[in-house]
């Protein structure tokens, strides 16, 4: 599928000119983002993307990383240089499942999402549209995507039977606004008045609204077809008082100003002002009074009469103000100039930075694996076949050589060890019922997620050693491998595995680091880790001898 998606939206780059524009050929219908290289069933969490719906638009979904995805939507029709509407649904998604979606073709260099806006939600148990944070939406300028404008915002999905969908603003269809036509329409009112202009390019209905007073509608008809009507044009730049545009004397001649402030020469034709205008108007509907002249003749003369008067006069002060209110414009304009470009190199900087983490969490997890394996084979060389006779023949007292026993004690006693912090997702993995821990090592799941709520550090790793060796290896073996010095007949028993210990001290790890990043709590925490396991074994043994003593006690009674 993802396949003939890539087949479907195949063209050049998205630009702004006609002829670099990517074409796409309709809507998303139900498509599923599965990551690369992942064969099977879709998943809780391979998000489904439609947007064949009215007033939908989302032409092609790219999958970046699990939480990113690249979105591209279609163009106008008839119009492939102007791209800005989107609205599709999402469905499939996971409880507190955490994305980012980036809309990378957007055709406009600016946007009200600079200053604010926020792309709309809503969800089936929520038909309410509402607007996501803006401090989760960003519109930049990606190099990523050859410099076009890409809009990116952050989601949390927190309903897994819920589809959600995302538009540009409220959405408005056309089904809508015919129907509420169709509603005025049925009221025949007398000053609403409907007519079908023409039909579109999809063939849809093209409506003319006329709304006017019943009396107006016959002489607005009238003066719109057959007579033509001569309005002059009418300046705006110049501003006057009222009480300034009546008289054009020698103080008014000395505030005209001949040049602009760029230092180009004014154009030659003559321009008034609005005051002028009106006042000229008023000056004439006076004189004429007495006359016999229609309204439009009077206007007609007095737009003739314009032509005729002097360059338009601006006071000082005004003058002056816009000036000054220009400049201010212009200070702010090169300040929001270089925020843009300090937020630029600061985006730069941080997704230099981002590159270099991801590849640092692959080398660390590639030296995690070596370590691993490199344990397997020091466990296979120096301590199965000693801890497996010992097991098989109880009578015999084997001690281990001086070099294992050193090797197992400095690798139980570690209390400095700190494994790297890997996501939970990508460390424990659930397949048939087990949960994997690391070095093939798999536990009971539901028993893993007993444990997890599990009060105490303590209780955990108890529980924790149980699971992973059982009673029957724990009552048999020692941590460290060293006899005790309480008693002088102590045989040694053989040590817990040393990569085994390791897994017990980076799940303890991972519980702590949930609860603090304290480095100093955190080592004093897991040094701890060997004191819990030997009390686990005393326990155990404690209470095997108990049993003993219950059953001899039966025996003699017997």
């Amino acid at each position: 599928m993802t396949t003939n998606m890539a087949e479907r939206s195949r063209t050049a780059e998205t630009g702004t000119a006609i002829g670099s524009d990517e074409i796409i050929a309709g809507n998303v219908s139900k498509y599923t983002v599965l990551p690369p290289g992942y064969c099977g069933q879709p998943k809780k969490g391979h998000l489904i993307f439609d947007a064949c719906f009215e007033s939908g638009n989302l032409g092609r979904v790219d999958h970046v990383t699990e939480f990113e995805y690249d979105l591209f939507i279609r163009p106008d029709t008839c119009n492939p240089r102007f791209r800005v509407w989107f609205n599709f649904a999402v469905e499939n998604v996971k409880e507190s499942q955490r994305v980012i979606f980036n809309v990378v073709n957007f055709s406009k260099t600016k946007s009200l999402y600079r200053d604010g806006m926020a792309p709309m939600v809503k969800s089936t148990s929520r038909p309410k549209w509402q607007r996501i944070p803006s401090k989760n939406v960003y519109y930049y300028r990606c190099p990523d995507h050859k410099k076009n404008y890409v809009m990116s915002f952050a989601f949390c999905f927190d309903r897994e039977d819920d589809t959600y969908q995302f538009a540009y603003c409220y959405p408005y269809t056309y089904t809508r606004l015919q129907h509420y036509l169709d509603n005025l329409q049925r009221r025949n009112m007398d000053y609403f008045c409907r007519e079908l202009l023409g039909l579109s390019v999809q063939k849809r209905r093209l409506d003319l609204l006329t709304i006017t007073s019943p009396e107006d509608k016959t002489d607005l008809e009238n003066s719109v077809m057959q007579k033509k009507i001569k309005i002059p044009k009418l300046s705006l730049n110049h501003v006057e008082e009222a009480g300034e545009v009546t008289d054009y004397g020698e103080e008014d001649a000395e505030l005209r100003h001949s040049k602009r402030q760029d230092g180009r020469k004014q154009s030659e034709g003559t321009h008034k002002s609005i005051e002028a205008v009106v006042a000229r108007l008023e000056k004439q509907n006076g004189m004429s009074l007495s006359s016999t002249s229609s309204p439009e003749e009077v206007f007609m003369e007095a737009s003739e009469g314009m032509n005729n008067m002097d360059d338009a006069v601006v006071p000082r002060i005004l003058y002056e103000e816009l000036l000054r209110s220009y400049q201010q414009q212009q200070e702010e304009m090169r300040h929001i100039q270089q925020e843009l470009e300090r937020t630029r190199r600061q985006l730069v900087q941080q997704a230099k930075k981002l590159k270099e983490y991801g590849a640092l969490v692959s080398e660390m997890k590639e030296l995690r694996d070596l370590n691993r394996r490199l344990q397997d084979v020091l466990l296979l060389r120096l301590g199965s076949g000693p801890a497996i006779e010992l097991e098989k023949v109880k009578a015999e007292s084997v001690e281990p050589e001086p070099e294992v026993q050193k090797t197992f004690s400095e690798e139980a006693n570690t209390s400095t060890y700190f494994p790297a912090p890997v996501p939970v997702m990508d460390k424990y993995i659930l397949e048939n019922g087990k949960v994997h821990l690391g070095s093939g090592i798999w536990v009971d799941e539901e028993k893993w997620h007993q444990l997890q709520v599990t009060q105490g550090d303590s209780k955990y790793t108890k529980n924790l050693a149980v699971m992973i060796w059982g009673t029957d290896v724990l009552k048999n073996r020692s941590v460290t491998g060293v006899a005790t010095k309480k008693k002088k007949d102590a045989v040694p028993k053989p040590p817990l595995s040393p990569h085994k210990l390791s897994i017990v001290r980076e799940c303890l790890y991972d519980r702590i680091a949930q609860e603090t990043v304290d480095e100093t709590e955190i080592a004093q925490r897991l040094s701890k880790v060997n004191k819990y396991i030997c009390e686990k074994i005393m326990d155990i043994n404690k209470s095997c001898k108990n049993e003993e003593r219950r059953e001899s006690a039966k025996y003699n009674l017997q």
